[in-house]
């Protein structure tokens, strides 16, 4: 198994929220949702291309998230979500910084409204689809002017609580020999860590566009979802091509277990947040997942470990 870099100057871990006992989390969570989806739209039209669309994803950063540096004319564009401040930034190389407001929560044609007025006013012409993605709602940002939500306090708790995650995975992908990665993707509104062994692969007969180019490649991905209206917060994992006898591998991790409907090894967030060990058991999933990607899919996972990482320099020149 991955054994991951330990971090004993860390704080103790703090208290992992409930999400389905809040009754202003789903309108926090939908707004939120749909802005991070305009800065991916963002992302989608300046980034270079990445295979299995790494180019497309969000990162956090202390206060939110952010697109990273994306290339323009003379130079180079950050969009950034706020939640400290409750904003939408637009940086750009040489000073110039544009703001959207957020808080009080507005109609979602106004933020977009502003973003793409901020875009003009920094001389910049970037063609942006504004449907959201992923999504069974898909009325345009343009167009939606139904009224919206947001509590400040419950969008902190978000990303206090992704940001514990992010560190999980970060930590737990270090060993591993080969592309790996953690991104928040602004589609589904998860963050996921995956790890990618190197070999092609073909995707399903009618693959849609955006699977074609994400299910081209063998990999192990395993993620945090916050739920929607439909499911419960949950953490997952699969294996892609996905191999057979999956339903039946043995998942000793209490409460995970395969989801048939979702085609996924998962992990309710309800049942392991409250849990005086949950590191110990959200590490222990991605190890099952892990150990799956060897037993099932073929993987050699002791050729997939760094087994000679470089100390910490301190100090050495």
């Amino acid at each position: 198994m991955l054994k991951p870099v330990a971090h004993p100057d860390s704080e103790p871990d703090r208290p992992w929220p409930s999400l389905i006992d809040e009754a202003r989390w789903p309108s926090t969570r939908d707004y939120v949702h749909l802005v991070s989806q305009m800065l991916g739209k963002l992302r989608l039209a300046l980034a270079p291309p990445l295979p299995q669309w790494g180019h497309a994803s969000l990162a956090l950063t202390p206060r939110g998230l952010t697109t990273r540096l994306m290339p323009i004319p003379h130079g180079a564009l950050e969009g950034s979500l706020d939640t400290v401040d409750g904003v939408l930034r637009l940086s750009a190389t040489g000073g110039p910084v544009r703001t959207v407001d957020l808080v009080p929560a507005r109609p979602i044609s106004q933020v977009w409204s502003d973003l793409t007025a901020a875009l003009e006013d920094l001389g910049l012409s970037v063609d942006l689809w504004d449907k959201p993605q992923e999504q069974v709602d898909v009325m345009p940002f343009s167009l939606d002017d139904r009224t919206r939500d947001y509590d400040p306090a419950l969008g902190a708790r978000w990303l206090a609580l992704i940001t514990d995650v992010h560190a999980l995975f970060d930590a737990w992908r270090s060993p591993f020999f080969g592309r790996s990665g953690v991104n928040f993707w602004w589609g589904g509104f998860d963050i996921t860590v995956a790890l990618y062994n190197g070999r092609h692969a073909t995707p399903p007969a009618g693959s849609n566009y955006l699977m074609r180019h994400d299910l081209d490649a063998e990999h192990l991905t395993v993620g945090f979802w916050p739920g929607n209206d439909e499911h419960d917060p949950m953490f997952f994992g699969y294996l892609v091509p996905q191999p057979p006898n999956c339903a039946a591998y043995q998942v000793d991790v209490p409460s995970a277990a395969w989801a048939p409907t979702m085609e996924e090894w998962v992990l309710p967030y309800e049942a392991v947040r409250g849990m005086s060990n949950r590191d110990e058991v959200v590490r222990r999933f991605m190890d099952v997942a892990y150990r799956a990607a060897g037993d099932l899919a073929g993987w050699d996972l002791a050729d997939h470990v760094y087994v000679a990482a470089p100390p910490a320099p301190r100090g050495q020149g």
